[in-house]
């Protein structure tokens, strides 16, 4: 198989989509760096090096072919295209070590970029509900502690909020304690804990916290 010798810039587009390892649209390739204009889409189309098809809004979308692999692997152990500035030739010497690696190691270029990814869901978001009882909470806390800093017992908050469900509670005070300035701890002297105080905490990992405090902003 012939190895079609390219442009800086349409070399760049197939590393770019070797890394990314999925189709990737016109407008998504020129953020990741390089831009794929007419002739030189034509030019991998031609060679069989990528393939194209239209998706949402008519935007193209690209992804490497068997070939455009085979291509990429080839070129992990060639020079720099000619005329190619420092960024690219950069390039090809981190990629030269890559193919150096993957020779040492026997793996194949898809077996390490061409892997599925692992799907990262998003946390959702905080609901307006948990939001206002930990405002409740930051609320209370003021009015009981003597000044900003000072500790106040979990016992005290929850008997001032007698209306929030214990686990809307723990779940609330938990997500501020995440907050820089914000803590939740042990009361150290056990002999202090009364019945109420202990029935009250608050477990973080598997220690309960009967004690809460917000620093100064």
């Amino acid at each position: 198989m012939d190895h079609p010798k390219l442009t800086p810039s349409q070399s760049a587009v197939l590393f770019v989509l070797m890394a990314e390892s999925t189709e990737l649209s016109t407008p998504r390739l020129r953020e990741l760096g390089p831009n794929l204009d007419k002739p030189g889409r034509q030019k991998l189309t031609e060679h069989g090096l990528i393939e194209s098809r239209k998706g949402e809004r008519n935007a193209l979308y690209h992804s490497l072919t068997d070939r455009g692999w085979a291509w990429c692997a080839d070129e992990l152990r060639a020079g720099p295209p000619d005329r190619s500035l420092p960024p690219i030739r950069a390039l090809y010497a981190v990629l030269n070590a890559i193919g150096r690696h993957l020779d040492a190691e026997d793996f194949r270029l898809y077996e390490v970029f061409g892997r599925p990814r692992a799907v990262v869901e998003a946390a959702p978001p905080a609901s307006s509900k948990a939001v206002n009882i930990g405002a409740r909470i930051i609320a209370t806390y003021e009015s009981l502690a003597h000044q900003r800093g000072a500790l106040v017992d979990v016992a005290a908050l929850r008997s001032s909020l007698p209306d929030i469900d214990r686990s809307e509670f723990n779940a609330a005070i938990l997500e501020l304690q995440d907050r820089p300035g914000v803590s939740l701890i042990p009361q150290d002297d056990r002999a202090r804990l009364s019945e109420t105080d202990r029935a009250a905490a608050v477990v973080v990992g598997t220690q309960p916290c009967h004690l809460f405090a917000v620093e100064e902003d």
